[in-house]
């Protein structure tokens, strides 16, 4: 009798576990994958660079006098340097004045760190964009924050200018401050640009009430770096000595509710978007669908928004999915990852060959 209810035991705990294998396997989705077989580059193809951008923002007054609040943002840097490591990635971060003088204060110098690990830093301005400033003063604002990020980690290694959108001729400030290319670039960027220059609907309460942080310029355009000599339209100018290199798209975590690079932005709030899978499986799409339709005459460049509050360990599971992702798209020589530094010199160097 005994020996009977042992067997039959073992067999309803043996059905438990099967029913428990067959709810995880029907709730847990099915890795991405990308179908790589499906898209060809032909060896004329100019490249598809692949770029993140990190915000260390100026808003954070915080980080150049509380440590603990410096050193949680520091942590999440280096856990995304690790991903980027262990995936053949580059990511880039963009620092505002309190965190740059952050690493001074708490001797930590985790831009320049990033810098030696073969990460991108740049500097996140932040300019007052809803009021128009003298150049001059623009230009000091804007020389405070970079000048420091400059002695952290090098001039040469600190070459570009986030967050000059807004009414302040922003090309004329960031050539003062010498930004040698602008990113980040969203329809703020259009405040300084007759209506003509603008998509349609596009006035100044508009873009400060409903396309505030939209990505800019509208359109695939966006994605073909290009040079420019004023802030009054968003076209190449033969003659232009800053690179606009925006390749916008969204925060990563927006994308299974955005879908498309130039669908409507949706603004989930702070805390609103979770991090899933179905981001990646939205973000691979449509990677793969404009590295299949691209023009590839032209250097182009993806660029994702990654903010450093996702590089946390309970997002383990969803950046590894994300940065392998990524990874079989380079190995099949799709796209390629680079910092925002590196584009500038790739698309410099194309200028000037």
């Amino acid at each position: 009798m005994k020996s009977k209810l042992i067997i039959i035991l073992s067999v309803l705990v043996g059905l438990l576990i099967a029913v428990i294998a067959v709810m995880y396997v029907m709730k847990t989705p099915d890795p991405v994958v990308t179908v790589v077989e499906d898209i060809t580059v032909s060896e004329a193809a100019k490249p598809l660079y692949l770029t993140t951008m990190t915000h260390l923002e100026d808003a954070w007054s915080v980080a150049a006098t509380d440590e603990s609040f410096f050193d949680k943002i520091a942590a999440e840097l280096r856990y995304g340097m690790d991903f980027a490591e262990k995936y053949d990635a580059v990511l880039t971060f963009e620092s505002g004045l309190p965190f740059s003088q952050g690493c001074v204060n708490f001797d930590d110098n985790v831009l320049m760190e990033a810098i030696e690990r073969g990460q991108g830093v740049g500097t996140h301005v932040d300019l007052p964009a809803k009021k128009e400033m003298s150049i001059d003063d623009a230009v000091a604002f804007i020389s405070e924050r970079k000048d420091v990020v400059d002695s952290l980690v090098g001039e040469e290694n600190s070459l570009g200018c986030s967050g000059l959108g807004g009414k302040t001729d922003w090309y004329a400030v960031a050539k003062g401050a010498g930004c040698s290319y602008i990113d980040g670039t969203v329809s703020a960027h259009y405040l300084t640009m007759p209506l003509g220059n603008r998509p349609e609907g596009w006035t100044d309460e508009a873009i400060m009430n409903e396309f505030w942080h939209y990505p800019a310029p509208v359109g695939d355009d966006r994605f073909y770096p290009f040079w420019i000599s004023g802030s009054d339209d968003f076209v190449e100018d033969a003659d232009g000595d800053i690179l606009l290199s925006s390749g916008e798209t969204f925060d990563i975590a927006m994308w299974e509710e955005t879908g498309g690079r130039n669908n409507d932005r949706v603004d989930c709030g702070a805390d609103d978007c979770a991090f899933t899978d179905s981001d990646i499986e939205a973000l691979v799409k449509d990677i793969t669908e404009f590295a299949t339709s691209r023009d590839t005459s032209k250097i182009a460049k993806y660029n994702i928004y990654i903010p450093a509050k996702l590089f946390v360990p309970e997002n383990e599971e969803v950046l590894n999915l994300f940065f392998s992702e990524m990874q079989k798209l380079q190995d099949a020589g799709i796209l390629e990852w680079a910092s925002q530094k590196s584009v500038y010199e790739a698309v410099l160097a194309e200028k000037t060959s």
